[in-house]
């Protein structure tokens, strides 16, 4: 029976028919790999993403950046702003041994959090990516280490003093590597209990909080099986939390909740190891997942590019059709367009099913057992099979789709768009709460919030 109610928490009614025109409170809620028919499709167990799809507005899909990586959209979520201009192109930065994205201070232009400091409001997050830093009111930021690679033994150093120890006595109890570790569905649930015990506590103007189960079960199993609507299940009865805690608040009638994804996902095949065929010119290629992006060595010259773009195309155009077919070519015109890293001189995107690798090594032989045919294939340790699923693709196709719903305060009942950007959601937020935030890529989209 604990596994049926799983998924069968009931919806609690959070604002419905609401007539308020006055929006003090955002709830950000971001579900890491969140595709649009974990809520379109009934036979998904969300029905607290349905409920709020069906009495506020939701999109068809939203699109996520180049590459859609968790970091650089919720980077681009904060800031309506692309990774050419946020200065987050990936999830790790170019240089790093391992460290991510995690300090704010890498965020190239203004975040909301910075220009809701300065206007005297507050502010929380949980979890949420890129947030390490002094702006944001109460904060558990998402950080981890190699020597804990937990979401709370490092996070306790970066968080708001006090503020871990405070919710542990009052809602989660003692918080482990344990139960705060991706392997575990309780690592969002007691993100979900965190966030509820921050906006019941301090009604912060803006909570972001992120799940990231769901992204985790589908890198281990693909984009769709049993495990991942497992965790679709477990996040949507944590979001029940988030959306109850709201309603025992008595600030239902000025909050908004955004309910957002950060990318799509593809089940993977084949691992695609393009710096096998160029050691021999001057770059290398930065993986990432269903992208891999060129960059010039730094002994190269500005004068070099041409020649090293011409040498990596003819390479990479005389590989069977077979594996020429499974990814295209993108050249700088139409990454300026994508707002892509502006260093990166040409990148490749693969086919859904297809990932990249930036190593340079083969991958080791298979011993099939006795009678195992060897044979010289030239291509040996470039195209490797693989199972599971990834994401990083070009963020216009339809398996990269990410999902949008709003419902409360100020959102129309019944409302349908089409299509928005996550930088479109800086823009969004900053409208509700009536504050001034100039973006740099992200535009309001109408047919979201209700005419005043």
């Amino acid at each position: 029976m604990k596994k049926i109610k799983l998924f069968s928490l009931a919806f609690v009614g959070f604002g419905l028919g609401l007539q308020a025109q006055t929006y003090k409170h955002i709830i950000l809620i971001s579900i890491d790999g969140l595709h649009p028919d974990m809520y379109l499709d009934k036979s998904w167990p969300a029905p607290n993403l349905r409920e709020l799809m069906k009495h506020g507005t939701y999109a068809d899909h939203m699109l996520s950046v180049f590459p859609s990586y968790t970091y650089p959209s919720h980077a681009a979520m904060l800031t309506g702003a692309l990774p050419s201009r946020s200065g987050i192109y990936y999830n790790q930065p170019i240089s790093s041994k391992g460290d991510w994205n995690w300090f704010a201070s890498a965020v190239k232009v203004p975040t909301l959090w910075k220009v809701m400091k300065q206007a005297g409001l507050t502010t929380a997050a949980v979890e949420w990516p890129v947030s390490v830093g002094k702006d944001i009111t109460w904060n558990i930021p998402e950080i981890w280490s190699d020597r804990y690679p937990d979401r709370i033994t490092e996070s306790r150093k970066y968080a708001t003093p006090g503020l871990v120890e405070e919710i542990e006595q009052n809602a989660t109890g003692k918080l482990d590597s344990d139960n705060m570790s991706e392997d575990r569905f309780s690592m969002d649930a007691n993100s979900a209990r965190m966030a509820a015990y921050i906006f019941k506590t301090y009604h912060p103007a803006l909570l972001a909080v992120h799940f990231a189960e769901v992204d985790g079960a589908e890198h281990a199993h693909g984009r769709d099986g049993d495990s991942v609507r497992l965790a679709v299940g477990a996040v949507d009865r944590a979001i029940g939390d988030v959306l109850e805690a709201v309603q025992r608040s008595g600030l239902k009638d000025s909050t908004v909740i955004v309910i957002v994804g950060d990318h799509g996902f593809s089940t993977i095949h084949t691992v695609f190891r393009p710096n096998m065929l160029i050691k021999d010119i001057n770059a290398t290629f930065i993986a990432a997942g269903g992208s891999a992006f060129l960059y010039r060595y730094a002994d190269t010259k500005e004068e070099d590019v041409a020649e090293i773009i011409k040498s990596t195309t003819q390479k990479l155009n005389a590989l069977p059709k077979d594996k020429r077919k499974l990814f295209r070519i993108v050249y700088r015109k139409e990454l300026n367009k994508m707002g892509a890293d502006s260093s990166a001189i040409m990148a490749l995107a693969a086919v859904p099913g297809t990932v990249f690798s930036g190593s340079t090594a083969p991958a080791k032989a298979t011993n099939k057992g006795p009678g195992t045919l060897i044979q010289n294939d030239p291509l040996a340790g470039v195209f490797i099979p693989t199972t599971g699923g990834h994401h990083g693709y070009d963020p216009n196709l339809p398996e990269m789709y990410t999902g949008f719903i709003a419902y409360g305060a100020g959102i129309n009942k019944g409302g349908h768009i089409k299509e928005l950007c996550v930088t479109d959601i800086a823009p969004l937020i900053a409208n509700l709460l009536g504050i001034e935030f100039k973006t740099p890529d992200g535009k309001l989209i109408s047919g979201i919030m209700r005419p005043n």
